[in-house]
This record gives structure tokens, sequence and C-alpha cells, in this order.
């Protein structure tokens, strides 16, 4: 049996089980939350789902499915494209009725017009004109309408491109995290999955985990709003500093994650000062009072793929790792390794700035 089909088939099983024990209703996005809270690709996720105690309720479980598996909270974005398709569709199909009922009168007139023109006898040349009269009015008519019927048509099909474009903004933002810009969770939850996904061939990168050093006092610089501003503008930092390939996503608060694709530790060390130094390259503005609150600097985790054997261990090594960096004093790099280093701690290799 496959050893990675038998590990989901486990996983699958024990979310089946934990969901009937601690009565928890059967709905896929039920489902899936607790799948991922058991996979351990989520440390964060499986902190929280246990913060809720032995007894769940559908409410604290969906405020918790909205973070971490929004696309099962979707309905009222679908419902809303549902409705504005059924109007199209109505409309749309009015228009056609229109046209055929329309047609249908234009056809008649055609026809009294075509016996007139077809009579053997003598001609009634006030009946002529008078048919000649009706004809070209309904032409008209009809022209004037079927023009009518082709804009309507051409604005309907401009309707229905806009929602293809909504639909298809809508899948993108899945991955986007508004107030950065940056791949969100989810996005960043992907990708670190993937890079387990031939557990017996790994991908070769490195994780980064950093955060804004000295959060609380930049929050109470002047009001809630200023930690926003901070996550926003060295998201934008880093996206600037961020070369082709690799991943820089916004986790939550002020905590950041890096995929960088590469199994040089040396390059990964120069990716990381890089990054560092885009992060504090522009001063923190406040946006309302102008005044400045200070460089941000960042405290950073990092640890190479091999190290681990699966996502879960990966992110919770590069988490361990920045915990390291900021209780020491924050502006600094830790960097996890299963290798010796001259005058550190097996496992560890401590880069300071």
């Amino acid at each position: 049996m496959n050893t990675q089909t038998s590990a989901a088939s486990s996983i699958a099983l024990r979310v089946a089980t934990a969901m009937y024990q601690m009565g928890i209703e059967g709905l896929p996005r039920n489902y899936e939350l607790v799948y991922e809270a058991y996979s351990g690709t989520n440390p964060e996720l499986t902190k929280e789902f246990v913060a809720l105690g032995k007894n769940k309720t559908q409410r604290a479980l969906d405020e918790l499915g909205r973070k971490y598996v929004p696309h099962q909270h979707e309905e009222t974005h679908l419902a809303k494209t549902n409705d504005r398709m059924r109007t199209q569709m109505t409309t749309f199909m009015s228009l056609v009725e229109e046209e055929k009922s329309s047609l249908t009168d234009y056809s008649k007139i055609i026809s009294e017009a075509s016996r007139t023109f077809a009579s053997d006898g003598e001609v009634d040349q006030e009946a002529l004109n008078r048919s000649i009269q009706q004809l070209s009015e309904a032409t008209e008519k009809q022209a004037s309408k079927s023009e009518a019927m082709i804009a309507e048509a051409s604005e309907q099909a401009a309707q229905l491109d806009g929602v293809k474009a909504d639909i298809e903004k809508f899948e993108r933002m899945k991955f986007v995290d508004p107030l950065t810009g940056l791949a969100n969770r989810r996005s960043f939850n992907k990708a670190a999955a993937r890079i387990y996904a031939n557990p017996e061939l790994p991908m070769m990168c490195g994780l980064a985990y950093a955060e804004i050093d000295d959060f609380k006092r930049i929050c109470e610089a002047d009001d809630k709003g200023t930690g926003d501003f901070a996550v926003r503008h060295v998201g934008h930092l880093f996206k600037t500093a961020t070369q082709a390939g690799d991943l820089v996503a916004h986790l939550d608060g002020n905590r950041f994650a890096f995929l960088i694709n590469t199994s040089d530790e040396a390059e990964i060390m120069r990716v990381v000062d890089r990054l560092r130094v885009a992060a504090g390259a522009k001063p923190l503005i406040h946006p309302k009072t102008g005044r400045s609150i200070g460089h941000a600097t960042l405290s950073i985790g990092i640890v190479m793929s091999p190290v681990a054997e699966g996502a879960g261990q990966l992110m919770s090594h590069a988490e361990k790792a920045m915990g390291t960096s900021s209780r020491d004093g924050g502006d600094r790099v830790t960097f996890y390794s299963n290798t010796e280093h001259a005058g550190t701690t097996t496992g560890w290799m401590i880069y300071k700035p």
C-alpha cells in the first residue's frame, strides 16, 4: 500500500472519529477544518482548535473556519453571483420572447402584403399603397427593434463578462492577503504542503518565519490603525525585495513567512539579509501625523526542508527559531539546523547581525 495514501486514510479515520466523539456536525466545512487541524500542516490552527475546548459550538467552529478555510464560507458571494446570473438570464429570455413576438407580427404584415401583391385581378391602387405603407413602417419598426435587441444582447454579454471577471477575481483573492497584497496563510499552507508531496524526496528549499520587533509599541504609537499601516509598509518592502520563484506570505498580525527555493544555506542567509535590509530601508512614518515611528527590525527563524519530516514540523522548527531570535532581543536571525556548528549547541546555528 502506498505510504502517503495510507497516512491520508489514517487521518481521515481520525477526523471522522473525532467529529463523532466531539459531537461536531458532519458538514463539509467542519470536516475540512478538523482535517486541517489533525493533519498537522497548520500548527496555529491546531492550537486554536484545541483551545476551543471539549464542547465546540458551530459558531466557534465557523469563526475559526473563516480564518483558516475561508473558501468553505463563501456562500454569500456565490449566492450573490447566482442571483445576478438569474437576473441576467431572466432579462435575456424576456428580450428573446419580445423579439419572437415582434417577428410574428412582422411575419403577418408581410403575409398580408404578399396577398395584395399576388392578386391576379384589377389592382386596387389604394390597397396597394396601404400595403406598401404598412410594410415600410413594419420593416422600419422591426429594424429598430432588431438594433435595440443587438444593443441589449451586447449589454448582456458585457454583464456576463463582468460576472466571469468577478468570479475569476474572487478565485484569485482566495490566496491573497487583503492587508498587504502578499500571499495569505491559505496560499502559504498549500505551498508548504507541496514541499512534502513526495515524502521520500522533499523539495529542497528554506523556510523563514519573521515578525516585526517591538510591534506592541508600534501599535500603541497613536491608534490601532498604526499596526496595520506598519504591516502594509513592511509587506510592500518585502514585495520589492523578493525574487521571482520565492514566496512571501503574510500569516497574521506582525508575522510573515518566506519559502526560498535553494538548498544552499549561505544563499538563504543572503536572501534573509536582503529582506532585513529592505524592512529597515525606509522609516515608518505615521500616515496621519507624519511623525516617524522608527525603522522596522525583524526577528527571524530559518529551517531547511530536509531537516523536517513534513510541513507541520517544518513550520514548528521555523517558529521556534523565530521565537529564539525574539527572546534574544530581536533584530537577529536564528538558523535551525540538524548539523553541529563550532561553538554552538547541537541542532542550532545562531546568526546575529
